[in-house]
């Protein structure tokens, strides 16, 4: 199993520390950088991004200048994002098969099935020793 670790700051700013980096999240109205659900944003984006890469990469289609857009919006009860509109642009031209074909690739993407099929989750709460 993966490992993410989230460390406090400061104020409500962490640190979330991964095998391939760290980086600082700040609900604080982005004042060090962006708040947990823009990663969360940044993250569908990314893997939205990479899937259509690999594809287009082995298949000879053109991805400089690929952009995915993300227009989310945040519901109560419970408080959470409650809609997420993808958009992405493709340099082309393709056709309508050729774009049925990237929309099935962009489906494929882990954090999109994640978020399709929400995982499991457990929450433990632990005391430090002081």
């Amino acid at each position: 199993m993966e490992r993410t670790t989230v460390i406090y700051e400061q104020g409500i700013r962490f640190c979330a520390a991964t095998a391939g980096g760290r980086v600082v999240c700040d609900p604080d109205a982005g004042s060090y950088g962006p708040s947990a659900p823009e990663l969360l944003m940044a993250a569908l984006g990314s893997c939205i991004g990479s899937v259509i890469v690999y594809f287009a990469e082995r298949k000879g289609y053109k991805h400089e200048g690929l952009q995915v857009d993300m227009d989310w919006e945040i519901v109560e009860n419970p408080h959470r994002i409650g809609r997420i509109n993808v958009h992405v642009t493709m340099p082309g031209p393709l056709t309508d098969e050729e774009r049925a074909i990237f929309t099935r690739v962009a489906d494929t993407c882990l954090i999109h099935n994640t978020l399709s099929h929400p995982p499991t989750m457990s929450l433990d709460l632990s005391v430090a020793a002081e």
